[in-house]
């Protein structure tokens, strides 16, 4: 058999199994997930998953680390073209809504983690998340140097952007049955990125902006 070829089929049975447990983590959480379900959406045996990828914990930390792997890098990447601290700040947002549309699976995950203590986020994650907080201090501390922002704990922002756009996506069913009483805002819609995006923008420049005469 032609070595390139076994890898590339390796490869695929790889990302076949990464595909399945993204699905399953999003509906189960990591305590509801087992390695079986996996292995049947992804139409393996387990011998092959633990082959592929590994345990449980291998293929929760290979999901987010999907995600998570270069983002830091990539927003780092899309601010050195941003000319002021407004401007960093808008496109550190438009980065956070344009993974979650990207990643749809990601917010239910995200959300059941948060609510489990982040007990499960590997090693990895959590220094990639230290990486994206620095990022937005870093936009947060030159727009008080220039007099335009107002001094905010990182991560408090962050869950502020992180926080609107999970809770959005996954609130579409719940947005729908509100549709007939008139609270439905954006009904059918569970893209981030877009109307969604530039009133979180608006919000939370309007939240950081600083305002003539006030104190830094």
């Amino acid at each position: 058999m032609d070595p390139v070829s076994a890898q590339n089929r390796r490869g695929d049975t790889a990302l076949k199994i990464l595909a399945a447990a993204r699905d399953v983590f999003s509906e189960r959480g990591f305590a509801g997930t087992t390695v079986d379900e996996i292995a049947r959406r992804a139409g393996v045996n387990k011998a092959t998953l633990y082959y592929q990828i590994g345990d449980k914990q291998t293929l929760y930390a290979g999901v987010i680390l999907d995600v998570m792997g270069n983002a830091a890098e990539a927003t780092a990447s899309d601010l050195q073209d941003a000319p002021s601290p407004e401007e960093k700040l808008r496109t550190y947002i438009r980065n956070v809504a344009a993974a979650m549309d990207r990643n749809p699976w990601m917010p239910p995950i995200m959300l059941r983690e948060m609510a489990a203590g982040g007990r499960n986020f590997p090693e990895a994650v959590t220094r990639g998340m230290a990486q994206i907080f620095s990022i937005l201090g870093g936009i947060i501390a030159e727009g008080v140097r220039q007099d335009v922002l107002v001094a905010a704990p990182p991560l408090l922002v962050h869950l502020m952007i992180v926080g609107a756009f999970a809770f959005f996506k996954t609130s579409a069913p719940l947005r729908e049955r509100q549709a007939g009483a008139g609270g439905n805002w954006l009904a059918g819609e569970d893209r981030v990125s877009g109307a969604v995006a530039t009133e979180v923008e608006r919000l939370v420049l309007r939240a950081l902006r600083k305002t003539p005469g006030e104190a830094g």
